[in-house]
């Protein structure tokens, strides 16, 4: 019996979770649990009427309390504000009589509450409060929760076992969450840095066509460095975008193509897209090969190192009509790219 009151308190703790203030952007979430620890005092008053409670469907009782797995929703990574979903739930039973609560829903508004199916309708029966937010890399955890019923719940609790024994503010016992995502935001820190190919600078000056940078971003010997502006990715890299700040100038005489504001975009051909000279569409300009890397993913930090930039058709085309010749070719190795991006 003390298990299961541990699950529905467990459902509570993903409601401290969402109800954290101050969301932002949110990331979907992948997986993890709530577990619930069952308050001693309310799991005496529960044998004391000879209610039991167990978990039902996915939900797991143990040591630590009832476990609610994690089945999706949407948080912000810092703060745990949103929604989260699970699956399984409680039962609470007293011979013939039961009150079956399942697929617990955290949801943050002007409070933070845990709803659950009970029948045919979704009944909000816990509020949440006390919640301690960390990270675990872009793992969002919440400890410190303590769960206590909603009027509603004490009403339906007392009506289904003919009690009164069911008050608003019973406190069943503290809860934890440990979430996980797949995604990531990128924060506006770091920068993509992009090493010269020797012989792509070499046909460069042979056509006397000069290389240089946009600000802000900067160059040393024959590496740029353009700062990154934020954007979102798959932490497996199968999708997402890395925006940039600053650019490449190339100029041959009063001929001057500005390569700007660029966008990393992931998946299944990656791709660099740029702003030329100042156009509102960007076009893709550069193929990223990523045979061979593995992201190196230190806290929040995510570093991509040896990605091989190969000039795409669509701007080696541009680039031999605004210098008027053949010289660019697709397929061009440019240089090779390292990433160094920090999720929030």
């Amino acid at each position: 019996m003390k298990r299961t009151l541990m699950a529905t308190a467990t459902a509570t703790a993903l409601a401290a979770l969402a109800a954290a203030p101050g969301a932002s952007a949110a990331v979907g979430l992948t997986g993890g649990s709530t577990t619930l620890k069952l308050n001693r005092g309310t799991a005496a008053a529960l044998d004391g009427l000879g209610v039991s409670v167990a978990p039902v469907g996915r939900a797991r009782a143990g040591a630590a309390g009832v476990r609610f797995p994690i089945t999706g929703g949407r948080i912000d990574a810092r703060t745990a504000a949103g929604t989260i979903r699970h699956a399984g739930g409680l039962r609470f039973s007293a011979g013939r009589r039961s009150l079956t609560l399942r697929q617990p829903r955290v949801a943050v508004g002007r409070k933070i509450m845990l709803s659950a199916r009970v029948g045919g309708a979704r009944v909000h029966l816990l509020e949440l409060s006390g919640a301690r937010v960390s990270r675990s890399g872009f793992n969002t955890n919440v400890s410190g929760l303590r769960a206590r019923l909603t009027q509603k719940a004490a009403t339906a609790l007392n009506a289904t076992f003919g009690v009164t024994a069911f008050k608003k503010g019973l406190r069943l016992g503290t809860a934890s969450v440990r979430s996980r995502t797949d995604e990531a935001d990128i924060l506006a820190r770091s920068a993509t840095s992009l090493e010269i190919d020797p012989g792509a600078l070499a046909a460069l000056t042979s056509l006397g066509v000069a290389p240089g940078v946009i600000a802000p971003a900067t160059l040393a010997g024959t590496t740029a460095a353009f700062p990154i502006a934020g954007g979102r990715v798959k932490l497996d890299l199968s999708s997402g975008t890395i925006r940039h700040r600053g650019g490449i100038s190339l100029t041959k005489g009063a001929t001057v193509v500005n390569l700007e504001s660029f966008d990393i975009r992931l998946g299944a051909s990656p791709q660099l897209f740029a702003a030329i000279n100042g156009g509102v569409q960007k076009a893709a300009i550069l193929d990223l090969d990523l045979t061979g890397v593995t992201p190196a993913v230190d806290g929040r930090t995510v570093t991509l190192a040896g990605v091989t930039a190969r000039l795409g058709q669509g701007a080696a085309d541009a680039l031999n009509a605004a210098f008027a010749t053949t010289a660019f070719s697709a397929g061009l190795v440019l240089g090779r790219a390292t990433v160094v991006a920090e999720g929030a």
